[in-house]
């Protein structure tokens, strides 16, 4: 009898021990800011969800975007997270130079939104090396009053993963914590902790100011025709597809360092590598011969972000004077040429998802209204209009470095006052894979 009553007693407490058990267990929001990597956001969300429950932060930011307030931003942290019933709020951010990396998280209070303690992590690469994930540890038990359940940490040191060194694992190898302590406080001394922007948000070097440059260069292939009404006729030129190279240099400025919005200064020029041209004759005979295409665009660029957030979709406007450029080494039926005049791009940018993956789509029309002499008198060639348009695709490696694959055609059409009418068309187009630095 006794034996029955000592069994429904323990039947009777073992759930009211796991229900205080698991309101031990502290409820952890984590909000990584736009610049953190989605590898390092994985890593840093399994690091915490070993000690912690994890609350939604798809709900989280559903409800900043309804607020109109940044997810990783102190403002947010109050309005919003507040709300979420979380115990400590961590919102991360990612900063630094070149090898310098370092994850910075801010731990606010659940229920206030007050500032309890920040930590900046030394990071390999992209990666969050064994004692940075140690410390993470110890400041998340700090803050929540407790300390990191010693079954766990024994099993991650008897158990280490093969991405623990480096690739996102859940926890370090066995470490000698003494001399990881002295390491880490050598590391913090030697190493710069990133800046923080106005809302109080450590961001890359690119982002930190309110005016920087970004250089880009590439390759691709491209192509090129035109047709001029002559005194014999239609004069025609095209081009098999040929290799092209082109570079940008973008200066920009903003409101302030935490903006979105940018003006900048855009420089493209795109030339040709090795073109020959077919020259088609009036007597139906052709020529081939070696040619130099170009083309050069400065222009006033705006980039305004539409919705609030990480990475907003934008809408890029840009205004500029911009050259088009065709010449052979030997005379041919086409007298060689220039246009230019003014253009206008309406571009609209979107992400894919939280991926660092971006579309564009960019429009562009342009009145051309400067001619070379050659072919105001050859063609009797009058101003007119440019139509075109570039399919943008955008890889953001780093939040300095990123990958732009596009591809553009435009096509220049303009009037002629020789008699039996006609007009001159000058077609481009090309596709272009280039690399793009920010600082």
């Amino acid at each position: 009898m006794r034996a029955l009553l000592l069994f429904l007693a323990v039947l009777v407490a073992a759930p009211a021990g796991a229900a205080a058990q698991a309101s031990d267990t502290p409820r952890v929001l984590f909000a990584p800011g736009g610049t953190v990597p989605v590898r390092l956001r994985r890593t840093v969300s399994r690091l915490l969800s070993s000690n912690a429950v994890l609350v939604s932060y798809e709900d989280y930011v559903r409800a900043c975007n309804e607020a109109g307030v940044r997810p990783s931003s102190a403002r947010a942290v109050r309005r919003v997270g507040t709300q979420q019933n979380a115990t400590v709020i961590v919102v991360g951010s990612y900063g630094g130079h070149y090898r310098r990396r370092m994850l910075r998280l801010r731990y606010y209070s659940g229920s206030s939104g007050e500032l309890m303690t920040s930590g900046n992590y030394a990071l390999r690469g992209q990666h969050l090396r064994p004692s940075s994930q140690h410390a993470i540890l110890r400041d998340l038990a700090t803050v929540t009053g407790g300390a990191p359940p010693p079954a766990q940490a024994s099993a991650a040191s008897e158990e280490p993963s093969s991405e623990a060194e480096g690739e996102g694992g859940d926890l370090p190898p066995p470490l000698d914590w003494e001399a990881q302590e002295a390491a880490a406080a050598e590391e913090a001394a030697a190493e710069p902790a990133p800046e923080e922007a106005s809302d109080g948000e450590a961001t890359p070097l690119s982002e930190q100011k309110q005016w920087g440059f970004a250089v880009s260069a590439g390759a691709g292939i491209a192509q090129r025709s035109s047709s001029i009404p002559m005194e014999g006729g239609a004069a025609r030129l095209s081009t098999i597809p040929f290799p092209a190279i082109q570079a940008q240099v973008l200066g920009y400025v903003r409101p302030d360092a935490s903006s979105r919005y940018r003006l900048a200064l855009a420089v493209r020029y795109t030339t040709s590598v090795g073109l020959q041209g077919r020259d088609e004759r009036a007597d139906g005979s052709t020529r081939t011969t070696d040619m130099r295409a170009h083309h050069l665009a400065i222009g006033l660029r705006n980039d305004i972000p539409l919705a609030p957030g990480e990475r907003p979709t934008r809408l890029q406007l840009e205004v500029g004077w911009g050259f088009r450029m065709l010449d052979s080494e030997i005379p041919v039926s086409i007298p060689d040429y220039t246009l230019s005049g003014i253009y206008a791009r309406i571009g609209l940018w979107f992400h894919i998802g939280d991926s660092p993956l971006s579309l564009g789509i960019v429009p562009e029309i342009g009145h051309v209204g400067s001619l070379s002499d050659d072919l105001s008198q050859s063609g009797q060639v009058q101003d007119g209009f440019l139509v075109g348009a570039e399919a943008h695709v955008r890889l953001e490696v780093i939040p300095e470095v990123s990958i732009h694959l596009l591809y553009r055609e435009a096509h220049a059409f303009l009037g002629s006052a020789r008699e039996g009418g006609g007009e001159m068309n000058d077609a481009e187009r090309y596709g272009i894979l280039r690399a793009e630095y920010q600082f």
